[in-house]
């Protein structure tokens, strides 16, 4: 099979679908308040067969390895765990590695059924270890939930599951070493985000802490050991010396990770993005595709390929970022 390359050469095979773009939360990074972009309705966003048909020509058509679930909150959709199963068996046929990033709230009691339907593995959301922060991060109080589904993923088998913790300075870059005794007695992979600016997100200067900062806080207190770091991966990975768990930081601002990129997005109303700040001239409407009846899967492959080719080398710089419209984390998929 052909690999799916861009004009940069880089090989693509992993794909984020997006399967709503509705959340239960309402975190300050990811959902501002910002009333003008109005939620979709059950038509315009792809439906589960037609969702199902596109992944198979991703993972078929175009050998992709690896297919990650997002949303919004993936299980707000109605359905969610029944597609999937659907996935479940397509994996039999053609094999590829099947995760989730979730924020944590709506899987509990469901573990067990995520890891035996294929779910091989888990992203949960917790950007603090406090009641009254996660409230006012997210909008509810809803640290037991998030807590108490990551003791039931280790519990169904989900070794090294990992914590995406976006880091805010002035509002949580204080529990840092928090996290990692977190990280150490779980013996879960913590993975700290650089915070990135989306539309009315509050992102500055000020607020922005790079990893490297985040890296030197805990340095005073643990002995992080580099894990095959190199510029093509997207977390810099570190054991902690002597202790279970893993750190990880996600550098995606201060030292971009577009070089090795091989990602792309599909958003709940099927709109293929080449990258997560490409903007709509940049993007790919896969849903009318998919919506026409004389389209066959190998038309819409063929397209794909095609406009591959108008990936950009890398993201915009962060004052760019910021003068973006209508660039929501919730509708982008995760």
């Amino acid at each position: 099979m052909i690999p799916l390359t861009d004009s940069f050469n880089r090989v693509h095979d992993y794909l984020r679908v997006s399967l709503t773009d509705k959340c239960n939360l309402k975190c300050i990074y990811c959902a501002p308040i910002y009333t003008a972009v109005k939620k979709l309705n059950s038509k315009q966003i792809l439906s589960y067969e037609e969702l199902l048909r596109l992944i198979a020509i991703f993972v078929r058509d175009l050998g992709f390895k690896k297919i990650r679930l997002t949303g919004g909150e993936p299980f707000v959709r109605e359905g969610s765990f029944d597609f999937v199963n659907s996935l479940s068996a397509l994996k039999n046929t053609f094999p590829f590695q099947l995760s989730v990033t979730t924020n944590g709230t709506l899987i509990h009691g469901k573990l067990a059924h995520l890891k035996a339907a294929g779910i091989d593995s888990l992203n949960i959301s917790l950007d603090s270890l406090s009641d009254k922060k996660i409230e006012a991060i997210t909008g509810v109080a809803v640290l037991p939930d998030i807590v108490s589904s990551i003791e039931e993923a280790i519990e169904a088998g989900y070794q090294k599951l990992k914590i995406n913790v976006v880091i805010i300075r002035n509002v949580n870059d204080d529990e840092l070493s928090d996290f990692v005794d977190f990280a150490i007695k779980y013996d879960v992979n913590i993975r700290f985000i650089e915070f990135m600016p989306f539309t009315a997100n509050g992102w500055s200067q000020e607020s922005f802490m790079s990893y490297k900062e985040m890296k030197n806080i805990i340095e005073q207190k643990y002995k992080l050991i580099p894990l095959n770091n190199d510029n093509l991966k997207i977390a810099k990975d570190y054991q902690i010396s002597s202790q279970p768990g893993l750190i990880s930081f996600i550098s995606s601002m201060s030292e971009h990770f577009c070089s090795g990129c091989s990602r792309l997005r599909i958003t709940a109303e099927g709109i293929m993005k080449l990258c997560l700040f490409s903007q709509a001239g940049e993007n790919f409407n896969l849903k009318n595709m998919l919506r026409d009846d004389s389209v066959s899967d190998s038309d819409i492959a063929a397209s794909i390929r095609q406009n591959m080719q108008y990936k950009k080398q890398e993201h915009p710089d962060m004052q760019t970022l910021m003068s973006f419209e209508k660039n929501i984390m919730t509708s982008i998929g995760g």
